[in-house]
């Protein structure tokens, strides 16, 4: 085994041994830097925005365009950028301004600043400053209007106009500002309480508190016709409204809900049995009032449903969706089943009962998911689709009728063509096409046995609706092959698809594929384990080439070396990433980390940045340069339960790998936080294949879990075991289930020192869980450390103090339990006193 190992610095060499020096190790950390965010694309395609975080020399973020051979950057000290057309790019970090102008290359900066704006049309862009100065500029950085004592409330279509709050003279006024003249367009004697634009931009809404000690008014008025009045409402004392459009400004339905609120007894809260909400009385109303407005005709329409029944848009202006909000939820679910719904008739006040509604599965790369809705419309409002069981879709007419169902499982996501005529779903084996005329259901055959996902479509929700179309009739499909890890892209345009961007190993980073408005230009941001993220063009014929890689350097990751091993366990195919150590030599033997979680496949290609902090305390790539292997196996769940399957993956995982000669059987650790957390304490109750494990926010009872409340999602925690754990009974329906796969039942059996951690600030998984194994633990007398953090949470950000402390305290772990290093005061508090 090497003691010493070198590790290459971005200035140079630096010797490090594997005592630790963590203070060292910070600062070798901090010299890394990498390209990450969400980047930004222009209007029409000719630059890309992106951010790089830099410890060293401060983040900032790179302009760069698309066009041509030489390629044009401009560095900006900021991180939040927004373009204005193809001329110029608004920057903003706290306070601080900057304006470059992209076609002279000239920046202008500006201090004390509360909020920027851009005037997309007018090629201007505004500062609301904190001396409460609100000053519009053009692209050159001429100061084109400056107005005073604005109070803070503006707003802005982002194409041509501002429009602020002022009080004058004891009334309200709406000040239209263009960038060389002010206009009052609206005035009032009440108090205006809200303003904002509807979706369209095309109405402004305006929320007035009157001294009327029952209602309050809603005014909409048309900004593009010297503020005409086109809307005048009393709506509900204090409440609060909301303009979901139909077909795009064709009419408006308009709520208007008063939320409930109750005094808190400072000694005593009731928590009743029969309560819907439990703690969650923020998403409850004691008054409602709907309408639905037709803005060609400026017609208003009451709509009348049962007292207490929500309403929601099915998209169109003669159909709605009607329910009692939360009827029967029992929090089995991550979100309420749609129960009792009904489709309200305008035009006959009528009400036909569609009953009970369940949300459908997703598979995702780790584990199922659950949509959060019921029900999908079409853009033309002719059409919606729902499921009776949760696995099967209907195709209903707006009216409520039932068309058809679709008579197959495992269609997810569906997305309405522009037209109405086809309905899309995606799926985990390929893409769906259901031709609604023909009643027909046909595979596309883009991505057969492989995950597809429409990147380009619209959504639009409103509760338990969501209008989910195509804007245009070209699609752009992701096709993903889950067991490879290899992702690629697919265009349908006139009829016929083309391959865009071709399979590739390298992952593609969240919101990394961008595209011109023609979807003749294709981008991306991809990165690799052993390759910082780079930005890349891709030509007609799907070649790419390199247009910006941050000047980032890390030849160190290229020495990275990566295998995967299949296995089976649970009647599933299932894969193990291995990483070996950087200075790694065949003629020795290493220890091996193994990071349990769920489905992992999927990191395989993720950038091994030292600076990568997930899963808490892992810090792959400093294990590596450590002279550790890392492993990351698959793990999945059965009708056994999570624990009892976790544990026969990870054994069959072992098995394929522990065939590497270089492995040291002897010095295997096992770790995982959160969910992989639960995993170690499961596996630690029934394995003797470990010589230490870390464990960090894991559940350890999983009896009192299922029966507590969790605070960060405000619910009791049933719903965790019917998605994460996929347990899909309750104790009672298999109590010998719940007790098999229960870590603490065990805690006597745990062979290997562990260390365990925990927030105490943590209200996804209490750290109370990490003290009840810590309890058990000591009552057999067991090597155990536990470390608390007073102000953590579930998970640590990145540099914190509690990060930080973290960090070191694993390093120290695995250094001392697999690379004997025994001078480690803190552990031989705990170890050496048990041996005296």
């Amino acid at each position: 085994m090497k003691n010493i190992f070198f590790i290459l610095l971005l200035t140079g060499c630096l010797m490090i041994s594997a005592q630790g020096h963590h203070d060292t190790i910070t600062k070798w950390k901090d010299k890394f830097a990498t390209l990450g965010g969400v980047p930004k694309i222009s209007s029409n395609g000719n630059w890309i925005g992106i951010h790089k975080t830099n410890k060293i020399d401060g983040n900032c973020s790179f302009v760069i365009s698309t066009k041509g051979t030489t390629k044009t950057i401009h560095k900006i000290p900021h991180s939040k950028i927004v373009f204005l057309k193809e001329e110029g790019v608004l920057a903003q970090t706290g306070p601080n301004v900057e304006f470059l102008n992209l076609i002279t290359g000239k920046t202008y900066k500006y201090e004390d600043n509360l909020k920027a704006y851009i005037l997309e049309k007018l090629n201007r862009y505004a500062l609301l400053t904190s001396d409460h100065h609100l000053r519009i500029f053009d692209t050159s950085g001429k100061l084109l209007w400056d107005m005073t004592e604005v109070d803070g409330v503006v707003i802005t279509d982002s194409k041509s106009k501002l429009f602020i709050k002022k009080e004058n003279a004891g009334r309200s006024q709406i000040i239209e500002i263009t960038g060389d003249k002010e206009k009052v367009i609206y005035s009032t004697q009440n108090s205006i309480r809200k303003m904002e634009f509807t979706a369209s931009l095309k109405q402004l809404v305006i929320t007035e508190t009157t001294t009327d000690l029952d209602n309050d008014k809603l005014i909409v008025i048309d900004p593009e016709n010297s503020g005409k009045k086109l809307l005048e409402l009393n709506i509900p004392k204090q409440a609060e409204v909301e303009l979901n459009e139909v077909q795009e400004g064709k009419a408006y339905l308009i709520s208007a809900r008063v939320k409930f609120t109750e005094e808190k007894d400072t000694i005593l809260e009731i928590w009743y049995g029969n309560d819907p909400y439990v703690n969650e009385h923020y998403k409850m109303f004691i008054n409602k009032k709907f309408w639905i407005w037709h803005t060609k005709n400026s017609k208003l329409q009451e709509i009348v449903v049962p007292n207490d029944n929500e309403v929601n848009s099915l998209n169109n202006d003669r159909y709605f969706l009607t329910y009692p909000p939360r009827k029967d939820h029992n929090f089995v679910t991550s979100e309420p089943e749609l129960n009792a719904a009904k489709i309200y008739d305008l035009k006959s006040n009528t009400l036909t009962d569609i009953g009970n509604f369940k949300l459908v599965k997703r598979l995702s790369k780790e584990w199922p998911l659950l949509l959060n809705h019921e029900v999908f419309c079409s853009a033309d409002g002719k059409w919606f689709l729902a499921s009776k069981d949760g696995v099967k879709w209907i195709l209903y007419n707006s009216n409520g009728k039932k068309e058809i169902l679709i008579d197959k499982t495992g269609l997810e996501q569906p997305v309405f063509s522009k037209n109405g005529d086809y309905v899309y779903f995606e799926s985990s084996d390929d893409l769906w096409s259901f031709n609604i005329k023909q009643k027909k259901l046909t595979s596309l055959s883009v991505g057969k046995g492989k995950m597809t996902r429409i990147i380009n479509y619209v959504s639009k929700r409103d509760n338990y609706t969501m209008i989910s179309f195509l804007p245009t009739e070209r699609m752009i499909v992701e096709i993903y092959d889950k067991e490879k890890n290899v992702i690629s892209y697919k265009l349908l345009d006139s009829g016929k698809w083309k391959l865009v961007i071709p399979p590739m190993k390298n992952r593609i980073t969240m919101n990394g594929l961008m595209y011109n408005p023609d979807m003749t230009s294709f981008y991306t941001m991809e990165e690799n384990y052993n390759m910082p993220p780079a930005l890349y063009s891709y030509d007609t014929r799907g070649q790419k080439h390199m247009i910006f890689d941050g000047n980032i350097q890390d030849n160190r990751a290229k020495k990275i070396r990566q295998e995967i091993y299949g296995y089976s366990a649970l009647g599933k195919n299932l894969n193990g990433i291995l990483y070996y150590p950087i200075n790694f030599d065949p003629k020795d033997k290493y220890p091996m980390i193994v990071l349990v979680y769920d489905m992992q496949r999927h990191l395989s290609n993720h950038y091994l940045s030292p600076n990568r902090v997930m899963p808490e305390g892992s810090q792959i790539r400093t294990l590596l340069e450590r002279g550790y292997f890392v492993y990351l196996p698959d793990t999945t769940v059965s009708e056994k339960g999570p624990g009892l399957s976790a544990l026969e993956c990870l054994n069959n995982a072992l098995d394929a790998v522990l065939n590497n000669p270089n492995i040291d059987h002897t010095k295997i650790g096992l770790c995982g936080q959160s969910y992989g957390g639960y995993k170690t304490n499961f596996i630690a109750t029934h394995s003797n294949r470990f010589a230490a494990y870390i464990s960090g926010a894991g559940i350890s009872n999983i009896i009192s879990d299922f029966y507590s409340y969790n605070y960060n999602f405000s619910k009791p925690n049933y719903f965790i075991y019917n998605t994460v754990y996929q347990m899909h009974t309750t104790i009672s329906e298999d109590k010998y289930r719940y007790i098999k796969n229960s870590p603490i039942l065990n805690v006597e059996k745990v062979n290997a020192p562990i260390l365990l951690w925990a927030g105490k600030n943590d209200t996804t998984v209490p750290w109370n869980q990490t003290m009840e194994f810590y309890i058990g633990l000591r009552r057999y007398q067991k090597d155990v450390v536990a470390l608390f953090f007073k102000n953590g949470n579930h998970s640590f950000l990145n540099s914190s103090p509690e990060e930080l402390a973290l960090s070191s305290k694993v390093l120290d772990w695995w250094d001392y339990f697999l690379l004997n290093k025994k001078d480690i005061t803190w552990i031989n508090n705990q170890i050496k006193k048990d041996a005296q």
